[in-house]
């Protein structure tokens, strides 16, 4: 049995993993699918934008909370920053980072700045959803998505990773990319630099939303990973 605790992207929720978290559960393993704070089922707390931190908390937390170790953590899109400043708090309870399609800034950097200059915007800006439009996705996933998407906060993206810490570096780390997501994603950015630098990765014939357009796939490979 593992423990795999399951990270959505920006605008989205848990809600975004139900299908991999079925099969995982299925399979036997413990399944965690936290909203980060802003979103999901916690979007009602925008108060105050969250920071990049907010959201390593939000996992650090659970993981300390309910005590979880030997965890495989991973996050899709825009929850890959989140995973990967959260490994700088919890790295000794980790057993992996695995990112779905999703991008990993190195240290200093932030995602919003990975494909070009950052633009003047205020950090408490919420960027509203766009309505998905996956072909990958049949009409009732994608009319089911679509009612639950919701905007989500552009301060985390403006943050810079943090430094590595010796723990956090070690962690192993797996990549899984969708072949099908459209240019202009952060994720593209990794994807190059892993390419360029001969690093491992898996691919799935798959719109950006993989794990709700091809959840077994997903859940097969993070699974083969644990």
């Amino acid at each position: 049995m593992t423990v795999f605790v399951l990270v959505h992207g920006a605008f989205r929720g848990a809600w975004s993993w139900s299908r991999v978290r079925r099969r995982l559960a299925a399979a036997g393993h413990e399944v965690y699918t936290p909203s980060l704070t802003g979103m999901g089922d916690r979007r009602h707390l925008t108060g105050e934008p969250p920071s990049l931190d907010t959201w390593a908390l939000d996992i650090a937390s659970l993981l300390f909370d309910e005590d979880l170790r030997d965890v495989v953590l991973a996050g899709h899109s825009q929850g890959g920053i989140a995973i990967a400043a959260a490994a700088r708090r919890c790295a000794d309870r980790l057993a992996r980072l695995v990112f779905v399609d999703a991008p990993e800034p190195l240290p200093g950097e932030c995602a919003a700045g990975l494909l070009g200059p950052v633009p003047d915007l205020p950090r408490d800006l919420w960027l509203p959803p766009t309505p998905l439009a996956d072909p990958s996705l049949d009409p009732a996933t994608l009319a089911w998505a679509n009612a639950r998407l919701c905007p989500t906060p552009l301060a985390p993206s403006l943050d810079p990773m943090p430094p590595q810490t010796e723990a956090s570096a070690a962690v192993p780390r797996q990549y899984i990319f969708c072949t099908g997501t459209p240019p202009g994603y952060p994720a593209s950015v990794t994807l190059d630099r892993l390419r360029a630098g001969g690093v491992p990765l898996h691919l799935i014939e798959s719109g950006h939303d993989a794990p709700l357009g091809h959840p077994a796939d997903l859940a097969a490979l993070l699974q083969g990973a644990s």
